[in-house]
């Protein structure tokens, strides 16, 4: 190695000469491509199973409250909060909806433009699918791998099971948030090489922070650790200060997105989420990485499922493990020993391998570290980590001599997945012998191309490959599941004109656990968000990832709306001696939906006083209330000798005009933090009620009462962002000068 090859900042790949870089496509072009190639091989997976990329939480919360947040903006109407979305509607306090983030807006008001929800959902994963592997393919560049080992891994990683199956699958938010974090690894790298303004990447930085995934924030926090110690260990001061600045301005972005989550935690079903314990549920076991290219090993993990996991959630890549007998091994060991590397390029690395070793502690630590849980999450964290690593160690070149001895422990490779996968899941052996025999067959074919083509043709192989195992991996996963009730509840037309009947707040007694799926389909009975894809005016029953604990429990009421037997004959009493009035006029109902297998007497019995039965089938019966409730707005009930009016509200503000004795009123609003109440303009207290509405007491005589809600502490999160914003734009002007400054003197020269 050369001391000019020592002195440059960044790993120990050679390389190609400034007349060849001249003649090479830019890099922003491969990654383009690289995001184009994705996009097309993220097709496959819907063209099996046209609901791959709605399940889960993307069905039952996200793609309902894009379409919904989507909708108001195109109307002009920016949703920090929905009162009539419920323990669902504090979009602020979620956090995960990442309102001040503007790609997410704009997915928001391109998802509201579908009809067919199952698309939009396909298409906004296939975006940040796409975004994955162009940001790991120039995260590996800029690392210093070569092209083609980096166009590899760039494009196997979208289709790791993990990030595949859990995350596009069915957990947007994370799909987003570890996107989001490799481009501004990517950013951050280089701006610690001196390569970026850094403005650009406090850009990165805050979109990264602001989607609203606090996995995001953890990411991106793990990077500049490494990043910070790497360029400490190298004595790069400035550029070290540098990068604190530029992230402590970025991480401003946090402020905004996630205090008011933890401002309104102690109202929330996460108020305990304190303190490190483990239950074992998502947990990953080391030993899992033996079987990390084994396309049909189903781990034994604790899941939703059970003891034994349902989806490949430790693959990585079909070849990792049966490629490393091909590594030049004996390269890498004179590289590493040798002191010019040790002094010089070794210490570039230092910075990814702090980040591969936090990232590996996190993913195999307890289940419950405060409020991050589910360690398996970060699984595909470590997973592009490790496979930086090795499309390096591939850029160095791949042995052909020894090649039985090699041929032989890749074999073993293959069969030791084999014995993991079928150890786990003996009752589909004849699955795992097909997909261990495809990754033998693909690793023959790689072989032989390489021979024939050189690098290209094994990179050919190895994206073929995992377009095949992809196919495979859906197809076998999907093929035995029950479609006899038809597709999942996707049209909006559909669900609108099952619901069309429905007018004011809704509430829905049902099981899930109950529902057939063409229940669900047909939209006769709707869990989570779904609701909010319809014109409906508000329900009660929608999906929150905090909760409002007070009012959940009341309503025996579970995270995504199902509720219990129990809460239909509560309904009908009075909800305590000071508020004489039923329940279900509390909560200002006025469409009941009842499900016939939870409240079966409710299929035989005439409707209640007050109401009619607008709809009964085999399913539900509809009840809807006569005659509207005699209080204006949002108010549930005052105190006698206390009278309102009139009423204006919209989602954040509420005017009553009140008279009479002075008493208190309460408002079928959740008291979430950040509600401020006035009496003819001063201060009174606003205060959670009974069921954790919200309540305020007014005195005496004629008054103007108005409530307003502010996420908390938003202007000071306003102000600090402004300020780390202004910042930014100094700091990055001043670089660029500076940076147009030495290309000056150096082209004089």
């Amino acid at each position: 190695m050369t001391s000019t090859e020592v002195r440059r900042t960044g790993p120990p790949i050679q390389r190609p000469s400034r007349r060849s870089r001249r003649r090479r496509l830019p890099e922003w072009i491969v990654a383009v491509c690289v995001a184009l190639g994705t996009a097309i091989a993220a097709c496959v997976p819907r063209l099996i199973h046209d609901s791959f990329y709605y399940s889960g939480d993307m069905l039952e919360s996200f793609i309902p409250s894009w379409y919904h947040l989507g909708t108001e903006l195109r109307d002009g109407n920016w949703l920090v909060l929905d009162p009539d979305a419920w323990v669902g509607g504090n979009y602020a306090g979620e956090a995960a909806y990442g309102l001040y983030n503007p790609v997410n807006l704009a997915n928001y008001i391109l998802t509201s433009w579908f009809e067919n929800l199952s698309v939009a959902a396909f298409v906004v994963m296939t975006e940040f699918l796409a975004l994955f592997a162009a940001a790991t393919y120039l995260l590996c560049r800029e690392y210093g791998a070569r092209r083609l080992p980096s166009v590899v891994a760039a494009f196997a990683m979208p289709f790791s099971g993990f990030t595949l199956f859990y995350e596009a699958g069915g957990w947007p938010s994370g799909m987003m948030a570890v996107a989001w974090v490799t481009l501004f690894w990517w950013s951050a790298l280089r701006l610690a090489h001196g390569r970026a303004n850094p403005f650009t990447t406090f850009v990165i930085g805050a979109l990264t922070v602001s989607m609203g995934n606090p996995y995001a924030a953890l990411g991106a926090v793990i990077v500049l650790l490494g990043l910070a110690i790497e360029l400490a260990t190298r004595r790069r001061v400035r550029r070290l200060v540098l990068l604190v600045v530029t992230g402590a301005c970025a991480g401003t972005a946090a402020l905004a997105t996630f205090l008011p989550l933890y401002l309104s935690v102690d109202v929330t079903t996460r108020a305990d989420s304190t303190g490190i314990t483990n239950n074992t549920f998502l947990q990953p076991q080391i030993g899992g990485l033996a079987s990390m290219s084994s396309p049909s090993h189903l781990p034994v993990i604790m899941t939703f499922g059970g003891a034994v996991e349902v989806l490949p959630s430790l693959y990585l890549a079909w070849f990792v493990l049966p490629l490393l007998p091909w590594l030049r091994w004996d390269r890498l060991g004179r590289l590493v020993r040798s002191p010019s590397f040790r002094r010089g390029r070794g210490r570039a690395l230092v910075g990814l391998a702090v980040v591969t070793l936090v990232f590996f502690v996190f993913t195999f630590g307890p289940s419950d570290i405060g409020m991050f849980r589910w360690p398996i999450r970060l699984v595909e964290y470590l997973y592009l980590a490790l496979m930086v690593w090795l499309a390096l160690a591939v850029s160095l070149g791949l042995a052909r001599d020894r090649v039985r001895v090699r041929a032989a422990l890749s074999a073993a490779t293959i069969a030791l997945g084999f014995y993991l996968a079928w150890s786990a899941t003996p009752e589909i052996v004849g699955r795992h012998a097909l997909f261990a025999l495809g990754v033998a067959l693909g690793c023959v074919a790689a072989y032989f191309a390489a021979r024939a083509w050189g690098p290209g043709g094994l990179a050919a192989v190895a994206v073929a490959v995992t377009v095949a195992v992809t196919a495979g991996q859906v197809y076998s996963l999907t093929k035995d599941t029950d479609s006899s009730g038809g597709p999942d509840p996707s049209s909006t037309d559909t669900l609108a004109d099952a619901t069309s009947g429905y007018r004011g707040t809704v509430l829905q007694l049902a099981d899930r656990e109950l529902a057939a799926p063409s229940d669900l389909s047909s939209g006769r009975l709707l869990f989570g968000n779904e609701i909010m894809s319809t014109p409906v005016e508000a329900s009660i029953n929608t999906y929150s990832g905090i909760g409002f604990l007070t009012s959940q429990t009341a309503l025996c009421m579970d995270y995504r709306g199902e509720v219990c037997a129990e809460l239909y004959p509560a309904l009908w009493e009075p909800v305590n001696p000071d508020i004489d009035i039923p329940l279900v006029d509390y909560l200002r109902v006025s469409t009941l939906v009842v499900q016939h297998e939870l409240v079966p007497e409710v299929d035989e019995e005439p409707a209640p006083e007050g109401w009619s039965v607008l709809e009964r089938d085999d399913v539900r019966t509809v009840l809807v209330r006569d005659d509207p409730l005699p209080l204006p707005g949002d108010v549930a009930h005052t105190a006698p000798g206390v009278t309102v009016d009139a009423a204006e509200n919209d989602t954040t503000t509420e005017t009553l005009h009140v008279r009479g004795d002075g008493g208190a009123v309460r408002l079928a609003r959740l008291a979430w933090p950040g509600y401020t109440a006035t009496v003819d303009g001063t201060p009174i207290p606003a205060v959670e009620g009974w069921h954790g509405l919200l309540e305020i007491t007014v005195p005496p005589g004629e008054h103007e009462v108005e409530l307003h809600f502010t996420p908390p502490r938003q202007r000071l999160s306003g102000a600090a962002f402004a300020l780390a914003a202004a910042v930014m734009v100094v700091v990055g002007a001043g670089s660029g000068v500076l940076s147009w400054r030495g290309r000056s003197r150096r082209t004089a020269r």
